[in-house]
């Protein structure tokens, strides 16, 4: 077994260990834009959702952090099988029957017990992932937005499963409210992401106002980029209005974590658009006073109806 792919299973293994240090970690990894939402979680929540990020973040690692070249490739492509063999040995197939051979594999498939994972969830955010491997630069809003629900709305249906909702309208309320929470994170990353020579930002929304990848490679600012910024994150602000329509036919209370994240990430969205999406100087950030606004919004969201109740077309 390769250093790599002995590294992708290895990772895990002091989970129990990590307890509440790693939600301090993947709060700092999220600029803490998460944190708020920990708050509203029963301990069997909180330990299954560090489960599940924990996942994400191996498997997003085995990506990111692979050896250069074609060789740090296969070694990745490998890995990420092994994972994907690790989610049937989770869910208990034949060839699996002896059961996960990871230390997260096997808090993840008590978690299931509890919690209901949808399966196709796990399978789709190792695609997602694999997709990295494949482009560094997005062509097509068609390409995006499939990366998008397999990295971050995926991930939203395996917290929804945590969080006690499963319904279509929750379903379809965390697959928009995913895609608008990586559409924010793209575009507040696009010059870390320019750095690591990727483009999410597709080329067919770059060529509406005069601009191509390598423009944003080379991190040039000026008013075609704001423009092409501020309607992107207009598509963003369409998404978020998508999942807010559906959260009235939802368990609102049950959802109270996801909408903190979600106004949290709205709030980013209105910082981005405040320093006119200067990304390439500064990354957007929040104050904790605007974080615990969040939360409170969040509150006010699931108990109370608001203009964002009627449906909207996304």
């Amino acid at each position: 077994m390769s250093p790599l792919v002995a590294q992708a299973l290895s990772l895990a293994e002091s989970l129990p260990r990590r307890g509440t240090a790693l939600v301090r970690r993947l709060a700092r990894r999220s600029s803490s834009n998460f944190k708020f939402a920990f708050f509203f979680l029963s301990p069997d929540q909180r330990e299954a959702l560090r489960h599940v990020y924990e996942f994400c973040r191996i498997v997003d690692d085995v990506v990111d952090e692979r050896a250069p070249g074609e060789a740090g490739e296969r070694e990745a492509r490998r890995a990420l099988d092994l994972w994907r063999d690790e989610i049937a040995r989770i869910y208990g197939d034949e060839d699996g029957a002896d059961g996960p051979r990871s230390e997260l594999g096997r808090a993840l498939a008590e978690a299931r017990t509890r919690f209901d994972f949808p399966r196709f969830a796990f399978e789709e955010i190792v695609a997602g992932v694999e997709m990295d491997l494949d482009r560094s630069i997005y062509g097509t809003y068609d390409e995006l937005r499939l990366y998008c629900y397999r990295v971050a709305s995926c991930v939203g249906f395996l917290t929804l499963a945590i969080f006690g909702d499963q319904s279509e309208p929750a379903r379809a309320y965390g697959e928009h409210l995913g895609l608008a929470l990586q559409y924010t994170n793209i575009l507040r990353d696009v010059g870390e992401d320019a750095l690591r020579g990727r483009v999410y930002l597709p080329a067919e929304h770059l060529a509406r106002f005069g601009l191509s990848s390598g423009d944003v490679l080379r991190r040039r600012y000026d008013d075609r980029f704001v423009a092409a910024a501020r309607a992107f994150a207009e598509r963003a602000e369409r998404e978020y209005r998508a999942a807010w329509s559906h959260l009235p036919r939802t368990n609102r209370r049950a959802l109270l974590a996801a909408e903190v994240m979600g106004r949290t990430y709205h709030q980013i969205l209105d910082e981005l658009r405040e320093q006119d999406f200067n990304v390439f100087a500064r990354s957007a950030g929040l104050r904790r006073r605007d974080k615990l606004k969040a939360a409170a919004s969040a509150l006010v969201h699931v108990t109370v109806p608001t203009p964002f109740d009627r449906p909207e077309a996304p």
